[in-house]
């Protein structure tokens, strides 16, 4: 029968790290290689257009990993039932849980990409399109990034709740709530059509000219959004509180099965 001090120990996290290496090991190789192929394709590909594409597509595959990452403490079926002999606190095995989701799984999934970003726009300055530049110039568009992130991370922290809260069909369910939630946190952040007043305003500048003034586009986005700030605000106290929620009821499910 497991035994467990009263106090928090580092030492045994890094124990839960051991003991999950075989699967936490090779899902982080994979999500570092995908992510690293994914940085090189955004130097390698000449066109704007092509680049943005493929690159915007591996970015969605990438998010869906992220999302689906809790997916690994499944081990390929139920052991839940070994995992309680493990000694181990609740506390203790959340904090593995969470460093390794919210720290070792985003460093593998988007920190390449991240880099390659920042690395294109320092070696060919200007070359990184239209939207790029506007989301340099305005504060507002990072209120859209952010939310993304949120959303995701919503996702992920639903995907981590089924997993271990569900008794039955865990990893179905894990797949399918956590994509519905996805869509649902993405649709209230892009209320009164934020993404689409972005999209429409590009799309009319491309049409009206074939060079166009950046800074007046920044200008007419910012109007285009101003008037819905206070709503995007809310949109995030939502997802905010949404994903401290699902850590609670996680840590509450982790400590009512004895994982």
């Amino acid at each position: 029968m497991k035994t467990q001090s009263s106090s928090f120990s580092w030492a045994r996290v890094a124990q839960l790290y051991r003991y999950n290496a075989p699967w936490i090991r090779k899902q982080t190789m994979i999500y570092f290689l995908f992510s690293l192929a994914t940085a090189l394709l955004y130097f390698f590909i000449p066109s704007e257009t092509s680049r943005m594409t493929v690159y915007g597509t591996c970015g969605t595959v990438l998010q869906l990993m992220f999302i689906w990452a809790p997916i690994v403490f499944t081990k390929g079926g139920d052991t839940r039932i070994i995992d309680r002999l493990i000694p181990a606190s609740i506390p203790e095995k959340f904090v593995f849980y969470m460093s390794y989701l919210l720290v070792v799984i985003v460093l593998a999934c988007f920190f390449c990409p991240w880099a390659a970003e920042r690395i294109f726009q320092r070696l060919y300055p200007g070359e990184g399109g239209i939207v790029e530049t506007i989301k340099m110039t305005l504060d507002v568009p990072q209120y859209i990034t952010f939310s993304q992130y949120l959303s995701t991370i919503a996702a992920m922290m639903t995907c981590f709740y089924c997993v271990v809260a569900v008794k039955r069909d865990r990893i179905m369910k894990a797949y399918l709530i956590s994509i519905f939630v996805l869509f649902l946190m993405s649709s209230l952040n892009s209320f009164y059509g934020i993404k689409e007043s972005i999209v429409l305003v590009c799309n009319e500048a491309f049409v009206n000219a074939s060079r166009v003034d950046e800074l007046e586009m920044a200008d007419k986005m910012y109007s285009a959004m101003s008037d819905h700030l206070v709503f995007m605000y809310f949109c995030l106290a939502v997802s905010i509180g949404y994903i401290f929620m699902l850590m609670w009821l996680s840590y509450r499910s982790l400590y009512r099965r004895n994982l």
